[in-house]
């Protein structure tokens, strides 16, 4: 892929998924965004001098809920809006917050390993991918699940490619809001697909149990069916079917997204 800065790719949106947003207990929108809006608050007591970074972190020991998904991974308590308008969630350590001061060594991870770090998507997804997620999501909430998710993005794009004996074309995206709109349609499932496993604890095809970690199968035998082409698709929304009639209303909700997509581009 063709160098595109994924984590503040532009004004209206970020990714701040390697701090450990997602990984709280409770990380639906309205959760974080009430997490992320205190916090920047508080920091800009810090900012201020009325309370010293010590402090930053003991009010919100008391007073935040920590529990995380997968312990393993850190949930870095200095992620909050970067901008007034809370479009963009990220590090309020970094020196652009700071008038060039670089507060990130006080940090879990310290300066060195939050500069080089660049997830998997950076390396994964190809041009074209990026650039229409990046074009098509002006949410930081959404974006962040999206960008990071890899087999939900790609899946996607070998299907329509495969359909329509193309590779999609960010211009050609850019250019039609019907398309744009049934794109989001697509990535806005993240957050409201009916089939979410409520049973443990998801990020996607993974589930987690205390320090450990697996990717979920879905049973298709079980449900009386052949393995889907959607299934990819289907563990990154962190599905469970309790019947064949629940897979086959989720493959209706997809193949209706996919055919009026292939329809309108071409």
């Amino acid at each position: 892929m063709d160098y595109i800065h994924l984590c503040q790719p532009d004004g209206s949106k970020s990714c701040a998924a390697c701090c450990g947003l997602y990984n709280y207990v409770e990380n639906s929108r309205e959760a974080l965004q009430k997490r992320l809006r205190y916090r920047t608050g508080l920091f800009k007591e810090v900012r201020e001098g009325n309370i010293t970074l010590k402090q930053y972190r003991q009010i919100l020991r008391h007073r935040e809920d920590s529990r995380r998904i997968y312990k393993t991974i850190y949930s870095c308590e200095f992620v909050g809006f970067l901008d007034p308008s809370e479009q963009r969630a990220g590090c309020m350590l970094h020196p652009m917050q700071n008038n060039g001061d670089d507060l990130r060594e006080i940090g879990f991870y310290g300066k060195d390993l939050c500069e080089g770090h660049f997830c998997p998507s950076y390396s994964k997804l190809i041009n074209n991918e990026a650039r229409i997620v990046i074009d098509v999501i002006d949410d930081w909430y959404l974006y962040g699940i999206v960008i990071t998710d890899i087999d939900f993005v790609k899946t996607f794009f070998k299907i329509v490619q495969d359909r329509l004996g193309e590779s999609l074309r960010p211009e050609r995206l850019k250019g039609s809001t019907v398309l744009r709109d049934i794109f989001l349609r697509y990535f806005k499932l993240k957050e409201s697909w009916p089939f979410r496993d409520p049973t443990r604890p998801r990020f996607g095809k993974y589930y987690f149990i205390g320090e450990d970690y697996d990717i979920d199968r879905i049973d298709y035998a079980a449900l009386g069916a052949d393995p889907s082409p959607y299934d990819a698709i289907f563990l990154s929304l962190s599905s469970f079917f309790k019947t064949k009639r629940d897979l086959d209303e989720a493959t209706i909700i997809l193949d209706g997204i996919i055919d009026e997509f292939c329809n309108k581009y071409r």
